[in-house]
């Protein structure tokens, strides 16, 4: 954490009114307001929504009067007229962190680092990064980190700079990227649009995903992991938090605290999808229990359930799919359900016991005891946990 700026400000009196400057029409953009939202309710502030980045926006913050101001992935002239104008500056990103009086956002050499290491776990040997051109400083950290982490293993890494996350003029050339990478390859993605962007170029350049392209984006928009074909892997940030950070800068500099100058957040973990499950199993036997686990998921059932449909001796299964998957057909079934649990557990409001039954625990007991020896925490911290993201 960097050093701590103090500024003397004497509290204006009633309400707080401050500007949050934020597209808002994003996933990243949605959650960082609500996370500032969640904390300036509770304290009766006075939020006034600017999606436009532009002279218009600008004008409205500076007529607005506002005590301050929390921008997300605005432009550096939209910055430094803010601070001309006095206005107190909290940046949620590490674009502009020069230009403002506070900032709080992701590590992003962090994440760059654990799609590496997930990615690296797949097995493959061919790696590649995608995001914006080098004006982008997020994207420049996450790219250095990704490439370092697997040179240091002697693995090639690529990198296809410059992408726009909207319109279809870059597809065709994106897709002769991919189509010229070695295969499979591992890339992650700057954010989840641009993972986006890269499905649809592996559809037209007809790529496998995840057998021929192994993908991870970061930020975990679930709306687009969620609804794309295939879903899609994705670096968990913080960004709810980021938020609520943010806002509590805003709140310490106007009680005359020293708000810290820059405060980095770790990812949280990568939530993994069908963009990067690489089961290459040819055996059909292995490939009719995958299916059958996958499909019975949220019912109680076990491996002899699984042997008396697929009809073979138990242990020729087992030692096919062990194999085939380099798991057992319990540990499969367990992170399968698990996978589904975490799932639940961020999107829903169903009880735990509720969680618990719809993976496939006939005992709430078995589930908890599970899941806290998997993933390391009751399933009620890592609710509260998902939720602050």
């Amino acid at each position: 954490m960097a050093a701590s700026r103090k500024r003397v400000q004497k509290p204006r009196p009633g309400r707080l009114r401050v500007a949050v400057c934020i597209d808002t029409r994003d996933g990243p953009g949605r959650e960082r307001l609500l996370g500032v939202y969640e904390y300036a309710v509770q304290r009766n502030w006075n939020l006034l929504l600017v999606r436009q980045d532009d002279a218009a926006g600008i004008e409205r913050v500076i007529e607005m009067k506002v005590d301050g101001a929390i921008l997300f992935d605005r432009s550096r002239h939209f910055h430094r007229q803010l601070r001309k104008h006095g206005v107190f500056c909290v940046e949620t990103s590490a674009r502009n962190l020069e230009l403002d009086d506070a900032a709080v956002f992701v590590d992003d050499a962090a994440v760059g680092t654990v799609a590496a290491q997930h990615l690296e776990s797949l097995g493959l040997e061919h790696f590649a990064y995608c995001g914006p051109d080098a004006t982008h400083p997020p994207s420049v950290r996450r790219a250095a980190s990704f490439a370092a982490r697997l040179r240091e293993k002697r693995f090639t890494v690529d990198t296809f700079a410059g992408v726009s996350a909207t319109g279809d003029s870059q597809l065709s050339e994106l897709s002769a990227w991919l189509r010229g990478l070695p295969k499979p390859t591992g890339i992650l993605a700057f954010d989840d649009k641009i993972a986006e962007r890269i499905l649809a170029a592996c559809r037209w350049a007809g790529l496998a995903v995840p057998e021929e392209i192994a993908l991870v984006g970061a930020g975990n928009d679930e709306l687009i992991c969620e609804l794309v074909e295939p879903g899609l892997s994705s670096v968990c940030i913080p960004t709810r938090e980021i938020g609520r950070l943010a806002a509590e800068a805003i709140d310490a500099h106007y009680q005359g605290r020293a708000v810290p100058a820059q405060r980095s957040l770790p990812p949280t973990e990568v939530v993994i999808r069908a963009s990067s499950e690489r089961l290459l199993v040819a055996d059909p036997k292995v490939v009719a229990a995958i299916e059958l686990i996958r499909a019975r998921a949220h019912c109680p059932f076990g491996t002899d359930q699984i042997v008396d449909t697929i009809g073979i001796p138990r242990r020729t299964l087992e030692r096919r799919f062990l194999a085939s998957t380099g798991r057992t057909i319990h540990d499969f079934i367990i992170e399968f359900r698990l996978a589904l649990a975490k799932q639940l557990l961020r999107r829903t409001h169903n009880t735990i016991s509720e969680v618990a039954r719809q993976s496939g625990y006939a005992a709430l007991s078995a589930f908890t005891r599970m899941f806290v020896e998997r993933v390391g925490c009751h399933p009620d911290a890592y609710r509260k946990r998902s939720h602050a993201l």
